[in-house]
């Protein structure tokens, strides 16, 4: 139920309020979380808040306000066991990616829905995570990139060109990317996942299709096929005499 802008949740506001804390903290810390749509929507636009204000204590030189956004910050998160260092993390390493963001710091994914109750259930995760981390391990999360590249080798597979649905997402995907880098992550997905199907790669015919796929998202300006707006007359037109 929604009232306002706010869900209740089915939950009392303590209740509520620690449910979106610990939902925030495990996203923060493992990158990506499963939970119904609902829950998911909820604790998107906490997580965003939270980004936001570390963004803000990495710009700030007066000591009295860094921490006072901190004090913030830890008043929204849980902070106890594994999570002592978490608030680290979010300020020196997740903050910094999103410095040429203005918002939109999480993505919802909607899933089936569960098979027991048959609530909708969505994946909420950060964007812009890299495909591997420093050690060389994949990252949890990114599974709307993985789906998309799926997309991609079941349109090489079969010699039809690159959907525009798919160009279009991979568009807004790299936007806040380095150009080498999303080189570097679609051919590591890429191997992966046709190393899983057991299918044939060559690493030089697979790194001239990912290069020609990067042109192509870089270069293609898709056309809008939206609604084109309302359109005014001045008089009403005649209705057709019946015969």
């Amino acid at each position: 139920m929604t009232v306002g802008i706010a869900r209740k949740l089915s939950r009392t506001k303590p209740h509520r309020e620690a449910l979106l804390k610990n939902l925030v903290t495990q996203l923060l810390q493992h990158g990506t979380i499963s939970s119904t749509h609902e829950k998911c929507k909820e604790a998107s636009r906490l997580a965003d808040r939270v980004i936001n204000m570390a963004k803000k204590v990495n710009q700030m030189e007066d000591g009295r306000a860094r921490d006072k956004y901190l004090s913030e910050i830890q008043s929204r998160l849980f902070l106890s066991g594994d999570n002592n260092h978490l608030l680290i993390n979010l300020v020196n390493a997740i903050a910094p990616k999103y410095i040429s963001r203005q918002g939109g710091y999480t993505r919802v994914i909607r899933l089936e829905p569960r098979l027991t109750d048959k609530a909708c259930e969505s994946i909420l995760e950060l964007v812009d995570t890299p495909i591997l981390d420093k050690d060389g391990n994949l990252n949890k999360g990114n599974l709307k990139f993985w789906l998309l590249i799926k997309n991609v080798i079941n349109d090489e597979s079969q010699s039809k060109p690159y959907n525009d649905i798919t160009i279009h997402n991979l568009q807004k995907m790299a936007k806040f990317k380095d150009r080498k880098q999303f080189e570097t992550e679609i051919l590591t997905v890429k191997r992966l996942l046709k190393g899983q199907a057991n299918q044939f790669w060559d690493e030089n015919s697979e790194s001239g299709l990912v290069t020609l796929l990067v042109n192509q998202v870089y270069h293609t300006v898709l056309s809008s096929k939206g609604h084109s707006g309302y359109k005014f007359i001045n008089e009403r037109p005649l209705r057709p005499k019946s015969t």
